[in-house]
């Protein structure tokens, strides 16, 4: 009986996954362990940031969106990983060419990937990892509005992640990337760095601060800035702050809020997220620190 009800609530967590809005973060995880993550994301801003860096006042637009996130663990040193994230961009009065247009918006699903990550060393201390990630290429690109739900290049990312656990109570992390890219947009380096202490049982304070550097090697020609959310050459450095509680060994919760500090070809706004993980596995979990291998368009959420 107690069997049949287990495997019941995992049937209604899963069921909820699926539809929810997700954004999130990927950590190592154990052979025979799989992750679902699932998480919601919200923003509305009035000023982006232009060529100099500076903020210049644009149309009203909100920018949120959801992502799914597998991470399964099928060797002691490898996982393979899988996002799907669906955005929704909307503005309001846009300067149609036609005249003023109260408003316009697109919900399509952005780059899907897939990744795969390799353990290179883990103690009792620190932990680092190799990850790659393969942009599918589905986001959709309307040029007439400039509402964008990704990118839609086949970019190609790799990152190094360095971790070191102090113990259960306090971590700390630092990570470094490269994302080659195509279709005329620049290279970027990415990189940051990231802490969590435990506050009380099973509470936890998550923060990372988060820094993208465009290599400006190809077209230096920027997406129109005021709309288009996905940009060639785009910088922006960001922190977050989030609140992390581990329910049960199996399901853990989070809310997280993260705010722009500097940003060149990017919207300004300070973003808003929750989001839920469910843990399957068929030993004891042991929890790894907080890695760098979130999706490309997750760059602002922690968790």
């Amino acid at each position: 009986m107690n069997n049949c009800f287990a495997k019941f609530k995992v049937l209604i967590l899963f069921l909820f996954l699926l539809p929810s809005v997700t954004y999130t973060q990927h950590l190592f995880v154990q052979r025979k362990e799989v992750r679902i993550s699932s998480s919601f994301f919200y923003g509305s801003y009035k000023s982006v940031f232009d060529m100099d860096g500076e903020r210049k006042l644009a149309p009203k637009t909100t920018h949120a969106g959801m992502n799914l996130s597998f991470t399964a663990g099928f060797h002691s040193r490898w996982n393979g990983m899988f996002n799907l994230p669906i955005i929704y961009n909307r503005v309001t009065g846009y300067n149609d060419p036609g005249g003023i247009s109260s408003e316009k918006k697109i919900m399509k699903p952005g780059d899907i990937e897939f990744g795969l990550k390799y353990l290179l060393v883990a103690n009792e201390v620190w932990k680092s990892c190799i990850t790659g990630w393969q942009s599918l290429g589905t986001a959709k690109r309307d040029e007439t509005t400039f509402l964008h739900t990704g990118y839609g290049d086949y970019n190609s990312r790799l990152y190094f992640d360095l971790n070191y656990v102090k113990s259960p109570k306090w971590m700390a992390g630092t990570y470094l990337g490269f994302n080659k890219r195509n279709k005329s947009n620049s290279d970027e380096v990415h990189g940051g760095i990231t802490t969590s202490f435990l506050i009380t049982k099973n509470l936890f304070l998550d923060a990372r601060g988060d820094l993208n550097y465009s290599l400006e090697n190809q077209s230096k020609k920027p997406v129109n800035y005021e709309l288009g959310l996905f940009h060639n050459n785009a910088r922006w450095i960001n922190v977050s702050g989030s609140m992390r509680y581990e329910m049960e060994k199996w399901f853990s919760g989070y809310v997280s809020y993260t705010a722009p500090i500097r940003g060149q070809y990017i919207f300004n706004t300070e973003i808003i997220s929750i989001g839920i993980t469910l843990k399957l596995s068929k030993q004891p979990t042991v929890e790894s620190p907080i890695d760098s291998t979130t999706s490309y368009n997750q760059r602002f959420i922690i968790n």
